[in-house]
């Protein structure tokens, strides 16, 4: 078991979803474009691979309120997830651009986090994940109470969590690069 088992341990389904959880299996549901000016149309869009980003502290006041069936402010209306692609995948979805793609598994581009692969021993399911890709700008929102009964009935699959500190590093990167500031010109070096 390589530096993977310290990256990541199994998810804990007796335990709320965790950020830097791994889901595979999402359904994200959304009205089509179709849908405006007419009929609600919905498109279902099934992702392979997902990272839960929604801060701990509220997954975790959220689940033992959820235990208690109570309604309150702690409950999470919908929850924060970013696209996640296997390393391959990415790279394909860059046009293969090999100058990028050498700051992408070092994590020094700022758009994007890589992920190294998870050992099975790792993995709720036992199979154990490749190296993975984030997209930062491909982030979504799926209601909270919809998650859980798709991961209940076994549509969704909880698989790993990323431990501290790489949890931290992806959690301030992904903020970080919500919050840059876009700059109408570059800086000019003479």
């Amino acid at each position: 078991m390589g530096g993977a088992t310290l990256m990541y341990r199994a998810s804990d389904t007796a335990e709320g979803l965790r950020q830097g959880e791994i889901v595979t299996y999402i359904i994200r549901a959304r009205l089509s474009l179709a849908s405006v000016g007419g009929s609600p149309v919905v498109d279902f869009d099934r992702q392979p691979f997902t990272v839960v980003i929604t801060q701990d502290c509220d997954l975790e006041q959220d689940f033992h309120i959820r235990r208690q069936d109570a309604v309150n402010d702690k409950r999470l209306p919908s929850l924060l997830f970013c696209e996640v692609f296997t390393a391959e995948e990415l790279f394909g979805r860059l046009d293969r651009n090999r100058k990028l793609w050498e700051r992408i598994p070092k994590n020094k581009d700022e758009r994007f986090h890589f992920l190294q692969k998870a050992d099975p021993a790792c993995d709720a399911q036992q199979v154990g994940l490749p190296e993975l890709g984030i997209d930062f700008k491909r982030y979504f929102t799926i209601p909270t109470d919809e998650v859980y009964r798709r991961i209940e009935m076994g549509e969704a699959k909880r698989r790993c969590v990323l431990l501290s500190p790489y949890l931290e590093h992806l959690s301030s990167r992904f903020a970080n690069f919500l919050s840059r500031i876009a700059l109408p010109l570059d800086h000019v070096s003479e």
